[in-house]
């Protein structure tokens, strides 16, 4: 079987000789929602250039503790690197703070021992003085030696089971960024989400930990593109998560293969 979402980037997905930075904003939807209970957020990384080749996680954590959206890059693939979540903030239960890290190690999880920081991590707080005129929290991080232990004063906490997706059939998107996303289908407030900056497998498992409550209905969108801001196509499906989690599989070269998938028409926003 194909290594799990740790393990999943092949070598040659490693070059950041071609990455450019683009707006992942874009794959919004363009159906205006009612008032939420959530906030977006967005977020750029720059000046990563020594984790460029490195798995990259952030967490939204609130002031349980618990994770309330987190979401793999593998590797960064480049020294920038900007994504969007929707709904990824909660309006209760904060303050919420950012956590993120590259895995400098490359042991495939968190290493938080600080005497040492295998793993160069940061945190940051979600204020309201981070918002801007949409209420989206916007985080803008410039790389520095101020490394943090995540674990510190405890682990943050994992409330549900995990989303496992197989990817395959996905030849037809090689070379091409693909990011998975997958939110509650009731408030499409994204509580998981996976990016390949450059696909080299055919087949692969995405794999996002804890995230997942039983007897929700998630919506799982697969985002493709140029990696330049063209090309783009998107998928859409829903599931009903069991005890174990959320298990499904989307083939590439035939989406109706996944039940009710559908290739959404125009993944623009209305912006």
């Amino acid at each position: 079987m194909r290594a799990r979402l740790l393990l999943a980037v092949a070598a040659g997905a490693l070059s950041s000789a071609c990455f450019v930075v683009t707006d992942l904003g874009r794959f919004e939807q363009a159906e205006p929602l009612a008032p939420s209970n959530f906030s977006d957020l967005r977020v750029t990384v720059r000046g990563m250039t020594s984790h460029v080749n490195e798995r990259f996680e952030y967490r939204v954590v609130d002031s349980s503790n618990v994770i309330q959206s987190r979401g793999f890059i593998i590797p960064l693939g480049g020294p920038a690197a900007s994504f969007f979540v929707q709904g990824a903030v909660p309006k209760q239960n904060g303050p919420f703070r950012f956590d993120f890290y590259a895995d400098h190690d490359n042991s495939g999880a968190y290493d938080p021992r600080p005497d040492t920081f295998l793993d160069h991590a940061w945190r940051l707080s979600l204020d309201d003085a981070m918002r801007d005129e949409n209420g989206a929290y916007v985080v803008v991080f410039d790389h520095n030696q101020s490394f943090t232990n995540l674990n510190t004063p405890n682990p943050a906490t994992e409330f549900g089971k995990p989303v496992t997706i197989h990817m395959k059939g996905m030849g037809p998107f090689a070379g091409k960024r693909v990011e998975v996303r997958v939110g509650d289908a009731s408030t499409r407030r994204v509580v998981g989400m996976f990016r390949v900056p450059t696909l080299t497998d055919a087949e692969f498992d995405v794999l996002v930990p804890g995230m997942i409550e039983t007897g929700v209905t998630y919506t799982v969108e697969v985002y493709t593109d140029d990696g330049k801001g063209g090309g783009v196509r998107a998928f859409r499906f829903e599931q009903l998560a069991t005890e174990p989690g959320l298990e499904a599989t989307f083939n590439g070269d035939r989406p109706a293969d996944t039940p009710g998938a559908a290739e959404v028409s125009d993944p623009q926003p209305a912006q």
